[in-house]
């Protein structure tokens, strides 16, 4: 009976260990040094040692079941490109054409303009990196500045408060992240991963152009109103239901109070490109030995 019991115990206890690795694995989604298993055999690796895995100039994002790391500052052309600021999509098309053009992130550099999403998935991709996720944009954006009024030279650029249109990144020492990300709110767009199907995304119907009164988990707004919400920063949210869109999050240096960590763009399509419109990049962290 005894032995009978002592048998029921071990199945029950290496029943619940499993469940819950399991568990843990499937919330880390593969990042082995976070899951239980790597506890139980002391290899968890300590945020220190997840940031010492980012690539130089990127901050490590934790707040995603997979932690991440993303551009400080907004993507640029690198001393390869022929073109560092380039001014047109000609300019773009040629730098991405060159093997030797790599997007960098520095700061004091002008951002890269002129691209299609496509584009800045490419630069990204030249550079071992890739474009964020909406979810992974909002999140590194959390903690950004986004306020109604009272813009200054050291905040976010949403009103031409830097500078006479586009200004250099890591312009504004106010206009950071909780995770120490610059200008992600203003400056220019950025665009991220996705497109919005005559007003679908990801199977869900997005609301009508206007003012973000409720938001979802990616920071995308589902409830859209003709007045400033200032739970939101008075940030809106803009959509043309007859086209496939691009994704771009943040708003740029003429927005105002619309730009913020709310600010949605998906009323042009993924090959748009202008001069306020850039991208930053992402890269997951790998795992280490």
């Amino acid at each position: 009976m005894f032995r009978s019991l002592t048998k029921t115990i071990a199945v029950i206890v290496s029943s619940t260990i499993l469940a819950t690795l399991t568990v843990n694995a499937i919330d880390m989604r593969g990042y082995m040094p976070d899951t239980l298993l790597a506890l139980l055999f002391g290899v968890r690796a300590s945020e220190e040692d997840v940031m010492s895995r980012c690539p130089e100039h990127m901050a490590l994002v934790t707040q995603a079941l997979t932690p991440f790391c993303v551009d400080l500052y907004e993507a640029s052309a690198g001393e390869g490109c022929p073109f560092l600021e380039p001014h047109t999509s000609g300019e773009t098309a040629l730098n991405i054409a060159d093997p030797d053009c790599v997007a960098r992130t520095v700061p004091h550099a002008v951002p890269w303009r002129h691209l299609t999403q496509l584009e800045s998935q490419q630069a990204c991709s030249r550079a071992g990196k890739r474009l964020l996720h909406p979810d992974e944009w909002y999140k590194a954006a959390l903690g950004t500045p986004d306020p109604l009024t009272g813009f200054t030279d050291d905040g976010c650029n949403v009103a031409r408060n830097r500078a006479d249109g586009v200004d250099e990144t890591g312009g504004g020492m106010r206009c950071v992240s909780d995770a120490g990300a610059y200008d992600m709110v203003g400056n220019v767009w950025e665009w991220v991963e996705g497109t919005v199907d005559q007003g679908v995304y990801d199977t869900h119907r997005m609301p009508p152009s206007g003012y973000v009164l409720e938001a979802d988990l990616l920071g995308i707004a589902y409830t859209t109103g003709s007045a400033q919400d200032e739970r939101f920063g008075g940030d809106r949210f803009w959509l043309d239901t007859s086209i496939l869109a691009g994704l771009m999050r943040g708003g740029y240096y003429d927005n105002a109070n619309q730009a913020g960590l709310f600010a949605t763009y998906a009323a042009s399509p993924p090959t748009f490109t202008g001069d306020a419109v850039g991208f930053r990049c992402g890269v997951t962290p790998p795992s280490g030995e």
